[in-house]
């Protein structure tokens, strides 16, 4: 063979390792052999792996055999990878179809470069395949930058809204404080007026209203619990003949004295003390016996006595009274009709003295 035919085949020899089907199938060793074929081809030299030969005599064969074995490898793990992509493309496929059924937005939008991609994926048009994977990637990051926008906006949206509830629950919040703070006050101003009306407003005891509802109640508990209740009807003497004499402003004065020495008289959580009208007044108490009836009464008159009033020109005040007991049959009105009886008694014996009733 022509010396310019051999360097030009050992120069394919030395090619070839670098321009492989797969980068993968370059070696150092496969160098070393294609570089010991052109090396034989050129000068004779052994050939890799055979027995040496005369110099002048080439082993075109095997050259063939080298070439042609090494050829069909690169091919067989080209025709394996070309598979391998092909899973791999099949996979990315599925996932992109999940993806988009997901999403009514992507199904519509990627659906027919799915199917180009799976028509293209059987032919060996690797251009088109590129191609259209690109397009389908252009389409989908369009499709997800578009539904990024729809969510961004829904979000904000959404963001929007939670804002103004929560300004509305701070409004109403501020608005149930206010309410809140308006009905205590409407509470407190309906006790107080309660209390204004169970109150007397010149003595500060309790009224004729508060102490009829409270007779009711104290005979309803002595009755139940078997504790003794005394009712004390008490009358200022010849007092209108105070009020003739001294004007009313002293007859107020009095009777606002009169009140104040009455409450402390009767000290105790449950004594009940009223002014039941005019200068009567009254007092509710649970008592061991009639006999602390009759102390507590007679500790009264003795500070009446001592009570000096300057608008009266120092005046002494006495009272009447009369006290019953409830017994068995007794309800309030009948408690009040026996110790008003007792009243009446000692007015009639000189005043200024106590009366039981019978």
């Amino acid at each position: 063979m022509p010396e310019a035919a051999l360097e030009t085949l050992a120069a394919v020899f030395r090619t070839m390792p670098h321009y492989p089907l797969l980068a993968e199938s370059s070696s150092a060793a496969l160098y070393g052999d294609y570089e010991a074929w052109a090396l034989h081809l050129l000068t004779g030299s052994p050939p890799p792996g055979l027995t040496p030969a005369p110099a002048s005599h080439r082993q075109w064969g095997q050259a063939q055999l080298f070439f042609r074995e090494h050829r069909v490898a690169e091919q067989v793990r080209v025709r394996h990878r070309e598979r391998e992509y092909s899973a791999l493309a099949q996979d990315l496929l599925g996932a992109l179809r999940d993806a988009s059924a997901a999403s009514g937005e992507l199904e519509g939008t990627l659906e027919a470069g799915l199917q180009r991609v799976q028509a293209l994926l059987a032919s060996s048009d690797v251009d088109r395949l590129r191609a259209e994977f690109a397009c389908l990637a252009g389409q989908l990051r369009e499709a997800l930058a578009s539904q990024r926008a729809t969510l961004e906006h829904q979000i904000g949206d959404l963001r929007e809204r939670l804002q103004a509830a929560e300004q509305a629950r701070a409004e109403s919040e501020g608005r149930a404080r206010e309410l809140g703070s308006t009905v205590a006050d409407l509470r407190q101003a309906l006790d107080d007026a309660r209390q204004r009306m169970q109150i007397d407003p010149l003595t500060r005891l309790y009224n004729r209203g508060a102490f009829d509802a409270a007779l009711r109640r104290y005979v309803e508990l002595s009755q139940a619990s078997g504790q003794t209740l005394a009712l004390v009807v008490l009358d200022l003497d010849h007092f209108k003949a105070v009020n003739d004499r001294y004007g009313h402003p002293a007859g107020d004065a009095a009777l606002t004295a009169f009140a104040d020495l009455l409450s402390r008289s009767f000290l105790r959580a449950d004594d009940f003390v009223a002014r039941c009208g005019g200068e009567e007044f009254a007092v509710l108490l649970f008592v061991a016996d009639a006999a602390q009836v009759v102390r507590l009464v007679e500790a009264l008159f003795e500070r009446l006595r001592g009570l000096r009033l300057p608008m009266l020109g120092d005046g002494v005040l006495t009272c009447s009274c009369g006290y019953a007991l409830l017994g068995p049959d007794d309800d309030g009105e009948a408690l009040a009709h026996r110790a008003d009886r007792a009243l009446y008694q000692a007015k009639r014996d000189g005043r200024d003295r106590l009366r039981a009733a019978e």
